[in-house]
């Protein structure tokens, strides 16, 4: 099994990791590379934290009960979930949560021990023109708020001490590779990147660990935060760009990632609530082009010098279909197409009655009750809330008219697909079906992931042409 381990820092890690989930799931390959996931934010309770790990719970819930049968398991699927998540707990045999210690539930000014320090010690005043009060009295449990200078000194030792990370160079084998995500404007991605990079470079005795072919995507400004004079917040977004060119300076000089991918917006279009216990964020298409950065990075190889990458959009309008992202975009528009067009069977198929497959291949009342359709059931909602952020935020990702199957050649924006309603797809979802005559298992949950993603590719794949 070759890994791909995934360092999700902070926040944006969050929220870009979210995205390849919802891009595995669509379809899109991890060229045979087992996903492992691990979360770096020291906000202890961060909702999207949670929800994230519950999304892969979902993921790995559907792809394993599409891989069984015949008595043991099964290769996995061409098309939708056709790539594996582990958690690092889950390589490491653990039921604990590794990462849990990388929160700290105490202020900064108690994390260096700045009590025991003599008021006139040369230190105290170090201390003091390094940090301001209120840097020194912010609580750790929430994250540096956009700090990376009080970022760089605690992560720096939690990595170092922490489970997940001895687990990751346990686990970690010549032909894995490695990947890291986070934004450069705030203050956890900002120091997180560059502090764990060098750690993994200077595992001299770990080869596998220091000679991993590595990846990283450094995500800039793409958002803006209403104005913390009237929120109280810490963090002011019209200091992101001042944070972004000091720390693209430092990276210039000691970030070693072999391929190293940027991904930003050329003007704060999007503005949130400044709330740092929330972070109720909705999708985001930056997050998304940083999620494809990943995908791009496994079907390269090792290069002869550092790689620096980016991917620009075809015209720049506030929302975005397959014409105005440009070329560039065809695969992830086609992935997204396809599953919107699955949720849309999940939805109608329970209700069809005289569906021929409802008796061929048990494709029956029973069938839609069972765990794994009611799994699959459960993560496609939270993928349709996902594309329903993505299409509506700004700058939006909206390629697709998913309003009605009785007219689904225009199912994407710009483009006239060849099934005029869902009974073509149907009907190429029978004529699967009778073509397949495999005796290896009898897996009900798998041939129906299998024969809906065929028809769906038999008419969406003009999208690539």
């Amino acid at each position: 099994m070759k890994k791909v381990f995934v360092f999700c820092i902070g926040g944006t890690g969050i929220r870009v990791m979210k995205s390849i989930t919802m891009l595995m799931a669509s379809g899109m390959s991890t060229n045979g590379y087992t996903v492992v996931p691990v979360i770096l934010d020291p906000h202890l309770d961060l909702e999207e934290k949670k929800n994230l790990h519950t999304l892969f719970g979902s993921y790995q819930d559907i792809y394993k009960k599409s891989t069984q049968g015949g008595g043991g398991s099964l290769n996995h699927l061409d098309g939708f979930f056709n790539s594996e998540i582990i958690t690092i707990n889950e390589l490491n045999n653990q039921l604990n949560d590794t990462q849990q210690a990388t929160g700290a539930n105490e202020r900064f000014r108690s994390y260096i021990n700045e009590a025991n320090i003599a008021a006139h010690d040369i230190n105290k005043y170090f201390i003091q023109t390094l940090f301001s009060t209120k840097n020194l009295d912010s609580p750790l449990s929430v994250g540096f708020k956009g700090n990376p200078n009080v970022g760089t000194v605690v992560l720096g030792e939690m990595i170092e001490g922490a489970d997940w990370f001895k687990a990751f160079k346990q686990h970690c084998e010549k032909g894995d590779r490695i990947f890291i995500i986070s934004s450069i404007f705030g203050g956890t991605g900002a120091s997180g990147y560059p502090l764990l990079e060098k750690k993994i470079r200077n595992a001299d005795s770990q080869p596998a660990v220091k000679n991993a072919l590595m990846g990283a995507v450094t995500v800039l400004p793409y958002y803006g935060l209403k104005d913390p004079s009237t929120t109280g917040s810490d963090i002011d977004s019209a200091n992101f760009y001042t944070k972004t060119k000091a720390a693209l300076a430092y990276y210039e000089k000691t970030v070693k990632s072999d391929y190293l991918y940027y991904a930003g917006e050329t003007s704060l279009i999007q503005v949130y609530e400044n709330d740092e216990k929330k972070q109720d964020d909705k999708a985001h298409f930056i997050e998304l082009v940083a999620a494809s950065a990943l995908f791009d990075f496994l079907q390269r190889e090792k290069p002869e010098t550092q790689q620096f990458l980016t991917r620009a959009i075809e015209d720049a309008k506030n929302s975005l279909d397959l014409v105005s992202l440009g070329a560039g975009y065809k695969d992830i528009v086609k992935c997204v197409a396809d599953y919107k067009l699955l949720s849309a069977f999940i939805n109608t198929l329970p209700k069809e009655t005289f569906f021929p497959l409802s008796k061929n291949r048990g494709f029956n009342e029973c069938f839609y009750k069972d765990a794994a359709f009611l799994a699959l059931q459960r993560f496609t909602k939270i993928y349709d809330s996902w594309y329903q952020e993505l299409s509506t935020n700004k700058r939006a990702f909206a390629p697709l008219n998913t309003e009605s199957l009785k007219n689904m050649e225009g199912w994407v924006k710009t483009i006239s697909l060849d099934a005029k309603d869902d009974s073509y797809y149907l009907l190429k979802m029978i004529q699967a079906s009778n073509a397949n005559k495999e005796k290896d298992h009898n897996n009900k949950f798998r041939f129906f992931l299998q024969f809906a993603h065929e028809a769906i590719n038999y008419y969406t794949k003009k999208i690539l042409k």
